[in-house]
């Protein structure tokens, strides 16, 4: 069972910026790399015997990737442009 794209997002409020870049990196390369499979045809690891089933998967992380690429513009405005920082500030 995946949890909705709300819940995904609420366990993710507390982290920072910066981390919240790895957190969409890390849903990316999942996409991708189902993307990469489909595109050659396979479906052959076991991971296609579980429930949910890969294709359930990557559709529940684009959707992940939309509503974290909303709290993260939020995010964005919130540490960076209202105090007018910079991400290079942070290093």
């Amino acid at each position: 069972m995946m949890i909705s794209p709300k819940s995904y997002v609420e366990d993710k409020k507390d982290k920072s910026y910066k981390q919240l870049i790895e957190e969409r990196n890390e849903l990316i390369r999942e996409i991708q790399e189902f993307e990469r499979k489909e595109l050659i045809g396979d479906r052959t690891g076991d991971e296609w015997d579980i429930d949910p089933s890969p294709d359930v998967i990557y559709q529940c992380n684009l959707e992940y990737l939309a509503e974290l690429c909303n709290h993260m513009s939020l995010r964005y405005n919130e540490e960076y442009v209202d105090s007018n920082k910079k991400l290079a500030d942070d290093r």
